[in-house]
């Protein structure tokens, strides 16, 4: 204890937590018992890719559950909610109150935890824009209920450790009464134990689509959306847009089982589920939006995609190829460009570099172009000022980024909600790490929606461009009928 109330000077929070054996013990099959306690929950992964392009699994799996506070946003109004009660009220800065939140909830990061052990998780959605910047006022109506930002705050967090085949119960406790709180921390240790060792038993109900799969938009409507985004082009007003189409169907029951069919059958670097009392979401992006770290903010631009070679040679050929695909360059430029610009605001002077430029970023199937920014921090700014300077991500809005947002909602007419925001946490202890929402389905208020985008340029050719955004769409599609087909099959058995 004495130790613990030292680290607890100057800080709200204190870290408790203990460790026991993993054993046969998985992230999924836990995740599928808290959906039993509680409807708020997240889990994130990360996977790279070794030269041979075989997956090899990121060290830690984070799985929150039971948040001690959910905060977020809808235009101005602010929703405040815990296990007890709910509030909302309206304000005309909720980016500085969402700040004033984040900064009364902080803890020490003790020797031996791993990086992330609680903070905030959710997301900053596409249209959160409009909160930072006056020229982006979305005029569509938000039928859907879109929230502009959605935190949990996880006080209490497991973490699956696969090098020293442990796992981290962690416990946030107040510093306030901290021999009181340490004595119920235990207590709540002991009941996360046994959350874990209860019995595997799949309770969670699958998905079930409840009509068939319409496009957002149709195959005309599309095309007339790609040649206004081509006149704005021309104008001179933008470089590119990233348009988006994808489906939607009526369904109900849970994305979970999607979500444990992409983990196993095509992992990529952002593993994440996600779910809050009204939404659900499943997802596999291979693009990071910011990561900080010890005061050092780095982003990866990723464009072009090549498929993965068959063999080792053909691989290499596609590497080759793709490294010389003028289109795919340019693309890539202006997406590293904009990254620059976008860090200079909140870097020190002189300490923005791209690193690895073009490198061949290879995935489960597909490969990119990536760069690699960096910067250090300046005095004063943290996690939400990289959030409120590089969201949305230029590869889900287009360059220049605010004119091509200005554009997108004069086009698309429709919002986009979590489809283009910013996924990830900001820890206790300050560090972050955000993913784009790309590659990935959501379900909310009884309806499952994919959506994709696709990068508008030039000489893009619009029925081209309309297969192309159902095409990368289809991949998740696919995944969530094969993930409820092998449900079925497992029932059966």
């Amino acid at each position: 204890m004495p130790e613990l109330k030292e680290y607890a000077k100057g800080y709200q929070l204190v870290p408790v937590y203990k460790t026991i054996k993993a054993g046969e013990k998985q992230p999924v099959d836990l995740l599928r018992k808290l959906k039993n306690y509680s409807h708020k929950l997240f889990m994130l992964e990360h996977t790279n890719h070794d030269a041979a392009g075989n997956v090899v699994w990121d060290r830690y799996s984070y799985l929150g559950f039971s948040p001690a506070l959910a905060v977020s946003c809808i235009e101005r109004k602010i929703t405040i909610a815990t296990a007890q009660a709910s509030f909302s009220f309206e304000t005309d800065a909720p980016a500085a109150f969402l700040r004033d939140i984040v900064s009364q909830n902080t803890a020490p990061k003790l020797p031996g935890l791993p990086p992330f052990f609680g903070g905030f998780a959710g997301y900053f959605s596409y249209e959160y824009i409009h909160l930072n910047e006056p020229t982006c006022r979305f005029c569509t109506e938000n039928r859907e209920g879109y929230r502009d930002f959605d935190l949990m705050l996880f006080d209490k967090l497991y973490v699956f450790d696969r090098e020293d085949q442990v796992i981290y119960l962690i416990c946030n406790i107040a510093t306030d009464n901290l021999e009181r709180n340490y004595r119920e921390a235990e207590s709540t240790l002991s009941e996360m134990e046994r959350i874990l060792s209860e019995p595997s038993e799949n309770t969670v109900k699958p998905l079930r689509l409840l009509s068939g799969l319409s496009p957002i938009y149709q195959k005309d409507a599309y095309m007339q959306m790609v040649e206004k985004a081509k006149h704005y082009i021309r104008k001179g007003d933008v470089a590119q847009i990233v348009l988006t189409n994808g489906k939607k169907a009526q369904a109900e029951g849970s994305l979970i089982d999607t979500f444990d069919f992409l983990r196993k059958t095509d992992p990529t670097r952002y593993m994440c589920f996600l779910s809050s009392d009204d939404m659900e979401a499943a997802m596999a992006s291979p693009e990071p939006i910011a990561r900080l770290h010890n005061g050092t903010v780095m982003t990866e631009r990723l464009a072009g995609s090549y498929p993965r070679g068959k063999t080792p040679q053909e691989d290499r050929a596609q590497a080759e190829a793709l490294r010389t695909d003028a289109k795919a360059i340019d693309e890539h430029n202006m997406l590293v460009d904009d990254s620059r610009n976008e860090f200079g605001y909140v870097s020190k002077i002189g300490t923005v570099d791209v690193k690895g430029y073009l490198n061949v970023v290879r995935c489960s199937r597909v490969m990119h172009l990536g760069s690699t920014i960096t910067g250090e921090l300046k005095e004063g700014m943290n996690a939400l000022d990289v959030i409120n300077t590089i969201t949305p991500s230029g590869a889900v809005s287009g360059a220049p980024k605010i004119r091509s947002c200005e554009v997108i909602n004069e086009i698309e007419q429709e919002r986009r909600g979590i489809y283009g925001s910013a996924v990830g946490y900001i820890g206790l202890d300050g560090d972050a790490d955000f993913f784009v929402f790309i590659h990935s389905a959501f379900l909310k208020n009884g309806e499952l929606t994919v959506r994709a985008g696709g990068g508008i340029v030039i000489d893009s050719v619009p029925e081209e461009e309309y297969k192309e955004c159902l095409f990368k769409a289809e991949a998740m599609l696919n995944a969530i009928q094969l993930a409820s087909e092998e449900k079925q099959n497992d029932s059966l058995n």
